[in-house]
């Protein structure tokens, strides 16, 4: 019995290592979309645009809401905290696709 349990776990790190062998040599071909971010130089900084696209996005949202509340809607919302987090998500994507894309 002990012979075919040293045999078995002899093939299951055989296999082991084969898996890792060929996510090594896989994992490269998923990461050439990570190549170039772009970024913008501010006083010699390097920002990551997607940090405009999300203050842009919140701002957009702020301005949402205050339109919600104005309209006087916000009180029939069920979830609010959700929709305006929806929203700022929303409003950031769009903006990165609109000017970064």
């Amino acid at each position: 019995m002990r012979g075919i349990d040293e045999s078995y776990r002899g093939t299951h790190r055989l296999a082991l290592a084969g898996a890792s062998l060929v996510l090594c040599l896989i994992a490269p071909l998923f990461l050439a979309g990570c190549d170039h971010a772009p970024d913008y130089s501010i006083f010699g900084s390097f920002f990551p645009v997607w940090i405009f696209s999300s203050v842009a996005g919140l701002l957009l949202m702020a301005g949402a809401r205050a339109l919600i509340v104005r309209s006087r809607i916000a009180k029939y919302l069920v979830a609010p905290a959700l929709l305006y987090f929806s929203l700022a998500i929303f409003f950031t994507c769009a903006l990165w696709l609109v000017f970064y894309s």
